[in-house]
């Protein structure tokens, strides 16, 4: 009983953390902001994440790894190409 409520409440913040930051164009977390390069990829990225928490008991684990593994996949992305961006206009 204790996991599925950490668990819904751990998906319920992934999920408004990324639909803020889609909708908005900001990431929402402030100590995140500067290593975020692409905001609308990494609140995909989130709300996949928030999926794949949320499904943790109904699917099967493939099913849900696959969704946990496509968002941090998105998350990391959306980090490694704001950096090379940075990098290419100095």
């Amino acid at each position: 009983m204790f996991f599925l409520i950490v668990s819904m409440v751990m998906s319920l913040t992934f999920g408004v953390v990324g639909m803020v930051t889609l909708v908005t164009g900001r990431v929402a977390v402030p100590w995140l902001r500067n290593s975020v390069g692409r905001p609308g990829v990494w609140g995909a990225g989130v709300m996949l994440l928030a999926a794949g928490v949320a499904a943790a008991r109904v699917m099967p684990l493939g099913a849900n790894m696959s969704l946990m593994l496509g968002g941090l996949v998105l998350v990391g992305l959306s980090q490694i190409l704001g950096r090379q961006g940075a990098r290419q206009t100095k």
